[in-house]
């Protein structure tokens, strides 16, 4: 197959790929509902206009799931991305309306744009394309999914489980490439380890707090010693070092990061990063609260176990001495472990980044996700290998004025077309 005639069916679709990314972002699909159904309508309509065979899959019928997919000899190619996104948080902190699909200054413009709705429409391009080349040598699936974000219940966890995930080799579109000039592909992604600090004490009239005791001000005693497993060393495999050393390095050139940003971001790779994200407790302003929690946001680079971590926790929490403190989590086995990853050393790996080399010109490094992405289930629950090439810019994944540039947005249609193409 000619990539270069492939390299300029992608190029003149500019306008196309621009306009369905757009159009996704106008759908509001964030959590806490995370509904997909208006979406996966949208990308239906488009299918069925380009004569796509497609199925929906759905466990919830407001979270439902879409696949494309287009028939060919070979082995089976399948690409896995998301619909649902995070909330928008302040209105006022976007530049343009975080749900308006702006085009501006080269680029979509919105929630979601980058993660990932900017890859969904890659993807939806790259269907279109293959569909109309009258011999494919291997067939393609490409997987829309719901629920990622909150851990792919209705979405890639769910399809995993119930087998409906089958394939040779997987590609995310998750996550960052690194874009023309420092292209690169993940072989993995962290997993995590959340926690819950719950504080328990006795109510009184807020006006004579020595007959009540505090929670919340036993949480936010109890709040830096959950901190305290940011020092916790991980227990990954050895054979990981070298892939934890790229993407350190990735990641210091892709970010602006000041000295102390890049030392902690080096250090979280060896051991879990830590941050408190929710905070909740207190009835009224005349009422000692008698419980209160805080939810954490715990990541492990891939191999590591979580149940280690989890009673390292306890552990310290205990050591505070302070009453009336617990941790929830969820239930892990000893030989549980976080996150997934590939060896770099594959014939996967090494076909994935001579596509990419081609078309960029540029060596091709390999990284470790700070995130979690559908991967886990598609490489953990369904077994298929799994790597990740995503149409994201780096540092914009759940940030306010999130946008993608459509040098990236074409970028991707590209990869993801000829992948399939030339897979053996």
């Amino acid at each position: 197959m000619d990539l270069e005639k492939i390299f300029k069916l992608a190029e003149e679709a500019e306008k196309e790929v621009t306009e369905l990314c757009s159009g996704l972002v106008k759908f509001n699909s964030a959590h806490p509902d995370g509904h997909t159904d208006e979406a996966v309508a949208y990308i239906k309509k488009y299918l069925d206009e380009h004569d796509i065979e497609n199925e929906v899959h759905a466990s919830d019928p407001k979270k439902p799931n879409i696949v494309a997919r287009i028939k060919g000899g070979g082995k089976k190619v399948l690409w896995v991305g998301h619909l649902d996104v995070v909330p928008e948080g302040k209105p006022e902190n976007w530049t343009y309306p975080p749900y308006s699909g702006t085009v501006a200054d080269g680029c979509v413009w919105g929630r979601g744009s980058s993660d990932m709705k900017g890859a969904c429409a890659a993807a939806m391009v790259s269907a279109r394309i293959l569909n109309e080349i009258k011999e494919v040598p291997n067939t393609v699936e490409f997987w829309f999914t719901s629920d990622e974000e909150i851990g792919g219940g209705a979405g890639a966890r769910w399809l995993a489980e119930s087998g409906r995930f089958k394939g040779d080799v997987c590609i995310i579109g998750d996550g960052n490439g690194g874009g023309p000039e420092s292209p690169s592909i993940d072989l993995g992604c962290k997993g995590g380890a959340g926690v819950k600090l719950i504080a328990r004490g006795q109510t009184a009239h807020g006006s004579q707090p020595y007959l009540g005791d505090n929670a919340i001000k036993k949480l936010i005693a109890g709040i830096p010693w959950v901190e305290k497993i940011n020092d916790f060393p991980l227990d990954f495999p050895d054979g990981l070092k070298p892939a934890i050393e790229d993407s350190i390095e990735f990641f210091k050139n892709a970010q602006d990061l000041t000295p102390a940003q890049e030392e902690l971001m080096a250090h979280n790779y060896y051991t879990p990063s830590v941050t408190c994200n929710i905070i909740n407790g207190g009835v009224k302003t005349n009422v000692i609260p008698d419980y209160a929690e805080a939810q954490f946001d715990i990541r492990l680079t891939p191999g590591s176990h979580q149940l280690r971590v989890v009673e390292r926790i306890k552990e310290l929490v205990k050591e505070s001495g302070i009453k009336g403190l617990e941790v929830e989590h969820r239930e892990f086995k000893p030989e549980d472990t976080a996150g997934f990853s590939e060896t770099p050393d594959s014939s996967f790996a090494k076909q994935f980044k001579e596509v990419i080399h081609e078309l960029t010109g540029k060596p091709v490094n390999t990284k470790i996700l700070t995130g979690g992405t559908d991967g886990i289930s598609t490489s953990r629950r369904a077994g298929i290998p799994s790597l990740g090439y995503g149409t994201s810019l780096t540092g914009q994944a759940h940030q306010p004025n999130e946008h993608i540039t459509i040098e990236n947005l074409v970028l991707g249609t590209k990869i993801y077309t000829a992948f399939p193409l030339t897979y053996k």
